[in-house]
């Protein structure tokens, strides 16, 4: 069996639960409290674990799954910042040492045998099954599914922003919240680090009364040497002369500033660009960011979220338009990172379609989060409609597949927030749960009771 199908099996035994004691190489007994998430694409196989150990250690990191031990060395990950997070190897043979971890110690590594992966198999015939009775229900039972996960990732999301309102200001809530969703899935947790590292307060008061080419030059020198990407700090980058001249002005204005933040910025192997797109690139959306936090350094991200949708606004492009970023002349327009230019040519920094997005996750959870702390109705109830009303966005490579194996028809996915429920749907339950709790599931047995009652 090739490798990668068994990758999939210790996955799903994984996610599904892997039973009797969980015991490592090094003899150490482990209990999983948290599985973590399967994000999907390059890096780990599952994010964000949190693994218990009988000696009292707790730890939280990444899990990766092999065919044999060796595999990791094979697969060049001791050589790949990516994984230096992973706190637990699983594999069905261990033919070697243990990789290391970056303090140089082993990481824990456990074998799970054949049988017990071969028992963990009527999962994967659930999860088929599931999928099955996915495709019997009728397009009216499976939209209506859809919208009603839609709203309830909606609400997840802004109770999340709730909660942070409650320990940091709106505009630092805000700034943080975009960062985040400009870090996609890869570098989400960089973006956060580096929102710590440089508040929206302090960054905007940096720029002060600045014109605004100037205040973007110091944020975009500012926000790039603490996340460690200036070309100073990454030795070999190589560049022509229109690349240099865009590095030595921002590179003057860090040395002016980075010792505010020596100890507490991040470096450029914090970083992934393997598996992203170079529209996407690291530093290409930590300038985008820059736009947005000088054309609202007045009054603050927040405050530039809520103001379309307290005008009443419900056209989704009234709000796409905040988000939007555009500058087809300036350096960053034609390029990914220093010295690499866009392939395809020119690109809108944030176009509509990757605005629209941003939209969706960050500002109608910011906005009803709001809302609902301020007991305002009336805004809660514009967010709420233009969320049912928004088109979908250009689409997400996660749920591509879910969407083959659920058998969903062509065009059911045409609003934002089916788009919204098909991710919930995925996070909450075919990386989660899954199972019984599966709403997929749970519908189509009241289907099936009800047909059953009319007989």
């Amino acid at each position: 069996m090739p490798d990668d199908a068994d990758e999939r099996r210790l996955a799903w035994a994984w996610q599904r639960g892997l039973a009797g004691p969980l015991v490592t190489t090094d003899g150490r007994h482990l209990q999983i409290v948290f599985r973590g998430r399967c994000p999907g694409g390059a890096g780990p196989d599952v994010r964000g674990a949190l693994l218990a150990f009988d000696d009292g250690t707790l730890l939280e990191g990444d899990v990766e799954f092999h065919r044999r031990s060796s595999d990791w060395f094979v697969h060049g990950h001791d050589r790949d910042p990516r994984y230096r997070g992973v706190i637990l190897h699983v594999v069905l043979a261990a033919d070697g040492p243990a990789p290391l971890d970056p303090t140089g110690q082993p990481i824990p590594t456990l074998v799970i045998p054949t049988s017990r992966l071969e028992a963990a198999d009527p999962n994967t015939a659930a999860a088929a099954r599931c999928h099955e009775l996915a495709r019997r229900l009728s397009t009216a039972a499976l939209s209506a599914l859809l919208d009603d996960l839609g709203d309830r990732r909606l609400i997840q999301r802004a109770a999340r922003v709730e909660a942070e309102l409650t320990r940091q200001p709106p505009e630092q809530v805000a700034y943080a919240f975009l960062l985040d969703a400009l870090g996609f899935s890869r570098n989400r947790s960089a973006f956060a680090r580096l929102a710590q590292a440089v508040p929206a307060g302090l960054l905007t008061a940096l720029m002060g009364r600045r014109p605004p080419a100037d205040a973007r030059d110091l944020g975009r020198a500012i926000l790039l040497g603490a996340a460690g990407l200036l070309p100073s700090e990454r030795p070999g980058t190589r560049m022509g002369w229109e690349d240099q001249r865009e590095a030595n002005n921002l590179e003057t204005i860090w040395a002016l500033y980075h010792r505010e933040w020596q100890g507490i910025g991040l470096s450029a192997s914090d970083w992934a660009f393997a598996g992203v797109r170079p529209a996407n690139y690291p530093p290409r959306r930590i300038v985008a960011a820059t736009y947005l936090i000088e054309r609202y350094r007045d009054r603050g991200l927040d405050q530039a979220f809520l103001t379309p949708l307290r005008a009443g606004g419900r056209a989704i492009a009234e709000i796409e338009a905040v988000i939007t970023v555009e500058d087809p002349r300036g350096y960053w327009a034609s390029h990914a990172d220093f010295g690499r230019p866009l392939p395809g040519g020119p690109a809108a920094l944030l176009g509509h379609d990757r605005a629209r997005e941003i939209v969706i996750n960050v500002v109608l959870p910011f906005a009803l989060a709001w809302a609902d702390g301020d007991g305002d109705r009336e805004l809660a109830r514009v967010v709420w409609d233009v969320f049912r009303r928004a088109p979908r966005s250009g689409g997400y490579g996660l749920t591509t597949r879910l969407i083959t194996e659920l058998g969903l028809p062509q065009g059911i996915l045409s609003t934002a927030r089916r788009q919204q429920g098909l991710l919930y749907l995925l996070r909450m339950y075919c990386e989660g749960a899954g199972g019984a709790a599966c709403p997929v599931a749970q519908t189509a047995w009241r289907g099936y009771v009800r047909r059953q009652a009319s007989d």
